[in-house]
Order: structure tokens, then sequence, then C-alpha cells
């Protein structure tokens, strides 16, 4: 692992990464932060249905373990509070799924009131077992980047490297795909052509693709529509007049100083510089033969899957849906 490339002032990489990218160094780096984080473990806790308050006593009581080496193996995360609950975590990467772990450890529980089996796997794993009186939960590691991804955490540095962790090191096979909002701002439309940026409301959560749909009103030479898409390469909050402390953050979503020169000189359009901004800094865009628009017309269930009259914040389509689109306006 390159730890500093040359010519950057710091490295790029946080403490999580020096774990690696499997199965273990996840379920560490988690177990970490749950350990450090009173406020992420509480939340957790609550996540799963375990009512316990968020005290400077339970979080003492309270045990984390990884690794634990036990008769019926070794599990990856265990929390316990004596006399009140006792957590077996099964962690799972990629297209890996839960199969003998189902039953592996039911006899590993300890005699605590709540004993409860969780299974945060790479893709939603919908199986639903009950075994007398342990509890089954099948999560997914896009439900914990979610659940953490939120503004109670959007200034904990530690938070927001683990999130940046998942992210980077970790493919989700359910993220969010494809974001279209409404673009008719000319200044915003201008900051998206020739800059490559988008700039939002403080936002939280992470599309891989950003496809701006321009309206009638900006009457673009392109025409109404969905007319291009953009790979999100990354997505930083902050106020324009500190982008340049930012070059480093930079580095890590391009090598091109070109773009990241572009990137910066996007956000500094900026004339409201003390307001906290997210910006979503895109790769070039592919151009679509034909724009792609809203479903019309009033009847019931018009839109599903896809886009119709307003379109919601935070609006994201699968590339599945995406792809219908463009066959159905090519066979017009």
């Amino acid at each position: 692992m390159k730890i500093k490339e040359k010519n950057l002032r710091k490295s790029p990489l946080n403490q999580f990464e020096l774990l690696g990218a499997n199965e273990v160094g996840l379920s560490k780096a988690f177990a970490f932060l749950m350990g450090k984080e009173p406020n992420v473990l509480y939340k957790f806790l609550r996540y799963i249905n375990i009512s316990t308050k968020n005290t400077a006593n339970n979080f003492c009581a309270t045990s984390i373990e990884v690794e634990r080496k036990r008769d019926e193996g070794r599990t990856d995360i265990e929390i316990k509070q004596k006399g009140k609950y006792h957590i077996i975590i099964e962690s799972k990467i990629g297209s890996n799924k839960i199969r003998r772990q189902r039953t592996q450890y039911l006899n590993s529980f300890e005699n605590e009131r709540k004993k409860v089996l969780c299974f945060i796997t790479g893709i939603n794993d919908f199986n639903k077992e009950l075994h007398d009186d342990i509890e089954i939960y099948n999560l997914s590691w896009l439900e914990i980047e979610d659940l953490l991804d939120s503004k109670e955490f959007y200034r904990n540095k530690l938070v927001q490297d683990f999130i940046n962790f998942i992210k980077k090191g970790y493919k989700m096979r359910e993220q969010k795909e494809i974001l279209v909002q409404d673009l008719g701002n000319e200044k915003e439309i201008q900051r998206y052509k020739k800059n490559q940026v988008y700039r939002r409301d403080l936002v939280f959560g992470s599309p891989l693709y950003f496809a701006p749909y321009f309206t009638r009103k900006a009457a673009m030479e392109e025409g109404e529509g969905i007319a291009y898409l953009s790979k999100v390469l990354g997505i930083l909050s902050l106020k324009s007049k500190d982008i340049d402390n930012y070059t480093d953050e930079l580095t890590k979503f391009s090598d091109s100083k070109s773009l990241r020169d572009k990137w910066i000189n996007g956000v500094k359009r900026d004339k409201e510089i003390n307001t906290v901004f997210t910006y979503f800094f895109l790769d070039a865009p592919l151009k679509l033969r034909n724009p792609l628009k809203k479903d019309e017309g009033r009847e019931k269930g018009r839109g599903k899957n896809w886009i119709a009259a307003m379109i919601p914040k935070n609006r994201c389509v699968s590339f599945k849906e995406f792809a219908k689109r463009i066959i159905e306006v090519e066979n017009k």
C-alpha cells in the first residue's frame, strides 16, 4: 500500500484504510467506531430495536469484541452489556452471502435478557428466520452508511472517515445509482457544463452518477430533458471560500490537475462564500443522442421508477430503468 504520493502535502489515507479492504478490516473498523463514539453505538442499537439509554454508565458497562473465538467458530463482532443484551454480528462484503453462519452461532449466546444475531452484508439479504428467543436482523452495509451519513455526524471526523472508508474501499451493489434533478438556473447550468460541478444545499448520501434534467424554462439547445450523464467522482460539503484547503481530498477523486483546477474554479463561482453547500465533482459527461423526458399525462402510476411532474429532492433511478428509457426513445 502506498501511504503518500510525491508532491502531496499529506497522505490522503485515513486510519481505517490501513485495515485493508476485506471483511475483517470492515468489521474491525465498525467495531472501533462504536467503541470510540457512544452516539454511533446507541444509534445502531436503536436501529436493531434495543432500547437502552445512551449514558456514561451504560457505555462503560458495555463490551465490544472482534474475532471472538468460540467452540462454534470465530465471530466478527460481539457487543454485550451484562444483564441486558448480547449481540453477535456477522459481516460479508461484495456478493458473499450468509450461509452456515445462520445457525452456526445460535449456541454462542450468553444468558442475557435480549439476544440478537445480526448479519450485515454487501447485498440486501431478505431471508427471515426465527430461533426461539434469538432475534435475527438482516442488514446491508448501505443501511449502515445511510444510518451514519446524517446531519448528526456531519462534523464528526471519525464518522466521516469511516463513511469515506466504506464508500471508497467496498463496492455496494444496492447503492443509489443515478441522481436525477432539475437544472434550470443559468449559473448552475454553466457550473455543470464548464466546470463539471453540481452544487446543491447540504445533502447526505452518495449516488454513482448524476443526470441533470434541463427544464423547459432553461431553453437549452439540447432541448428539455436529460441530455447528459456524469459519473460522480467525489462529494464534499464545504464553504466555497475554503475550497483551496481541500486539494488533497480532490486528489483522491482525480489525478488530473486540469480537472481539479476546473472543479476549484467551479466552486469559486459562488458569491455565498460563508454558506455550506454540497458539491458533486463530476467526470466528463456522456451526451445522449436524444434527451430523456418525464412521464406525461395524469394517469395513476405515471413516473413509477422514473420521474414525473416536479422531480423530488434526491430522486434516484436505477441503471436498468435509465437504459430502458434510452431504448424506448431510440425506438420511437
